[in-house]
């Protein structure tokens, strides 16, 4: 395989996470198309778009020709081998309390911490979902905190963990949406009642009552 080939066969396979599990006769075709596509390209930077042909006369260069047609046939195999775009979670209040508290936990950093990996990504990810209901609404969060919500599988995510979870009433707080009254003891229940996966304490930490 040339060099330029299998340069664009490693970015492909990197980009894709493709190794092991790729038809590599269609990888190879695909790479050899990218890579004289690039080559036409390069030449074409390099010698500029009007070249002399044999006979002295000023023409479009030859490469812009390949280049057209190379590109034409790498977007006949549509997005096969596209590189793999990973989503962006947006941050919020619960998903960075509770990656905070994952990286202070000590016997989750260490080697024996592995073997929690799986839990401390179910952690986040529910975390992150909580932070998603409480953007979408209050009625969202509310169900998020039903017994059969996400809330008590977060809380039970963190008990195996042995961390802190993150507070929903704080979350709410957080966002400005609700904010319990200041010396009133209403807030401090409806966030007791919120972390024990209660719709009522999530409602009672948005009102102050």
């Amino acid at each position: 395989m040339p060099a330029d080939v299998a340069g664009v066969w490693r970015e492909i396979v990197a980009s894709n996470d493709l190794a092991g599990r790729v038809d590599r006769a269609a990888l190879e075709a695909f790479a050899t198309l990218v890579a004289r596509m690039r080559e036409a390209r390069d030449r074409v930077a390099e010698e500029g778009l009007i070249v002399e042909d044999s006979r002295g006369r000023t023409v479009p260069h030859p490469a812009l020709l390949v280049e057209r047609q190379t590109a034409e046939q790498i977007r006949a195999w549509g997005d096969r081998f596209a590189p793999l775009v990973k989503p962006v979670r947006r941050r919020g209040y619960m998903a960075d309390a509770t990656a905070s508290a994952i990286a202070g936990a000590k016997h989750l950093q260490d080697e024996s911490g592995k073997k929690f990996a799986g839990a401390v990504a179910a952690a986040k990810t529910l975390a992150w979902l909580i932070d998603e209901a409480q953007r979408t609404s209050m009625d969202a969060l509310m169900k998020a905190s039903s017994t059969s919500g996400i809330v008590p599988s977060y809380l039970k995510v963190c008990a195996e963990l042995q961390i802190t979870p993150a507070s929903v009433a704080d979350a709410v707080g957080a966002t400005g949406k609700g904010k319990p009254k200041s010396g009133g003891t209403g807030g401090r229940r409806g966030h007791l009642q919120a972390m024990q996966g209660g719709a009522v304490g999530v409602a009672g930490a948005s009102t102050g009552a």
